[in-house]
């Protein structure tokens, strides 16, 4: 399953997440940097739904999910931790989707 939106894109293929972020190097040179979350290390999910006037967030917490903010990101992204992914009401099926089957991982293990 793969949700992109606000610059930030999430990749679950059942055992781990990927939450790539874009980011710049020399203030101009695009680049991802990419954070894995291994379904068995998370320990909570926290979701705020989205609503027409406000964008819904996800915050994957693991023992070692650094909660400082990306700070080098491109112009008009989100300065958000690693550990946090962003949308857009438009999206919300899709990431209710998405933490349906990432509960499901969850509860196998």
């Amino acid at each position: 399953m793969h949700i992109r939106s606000r610059r930030r894109s999430i990749r679950f293929d059942g055992q781990t997440v990927t939450l790539s972020i874009a980011t710049t190097s020399w203030g101009i040179v695009p680049d991802d940097t990419k954070n894995r979350f291994p379904v068995a290390k998370i320990t909570r999910v926290e979701h705020s739904p989205a609503t027409a006037w406000k964008p819904g967030k996800i915050v994957f917490v693991t023992p070692d999910a650094s909660p400082d903010v990306v700070e080098n990101v491109p112009m008009f992204a989100d300065k958000l931790a690693g550990n946090a992914f962003q949308y857009d009401y438009g999206d919300r099926k899709k990431v209710a989707r998405f933490l349906a089957e990432l509960e499901k991982a969850r509860s196998q293990d």
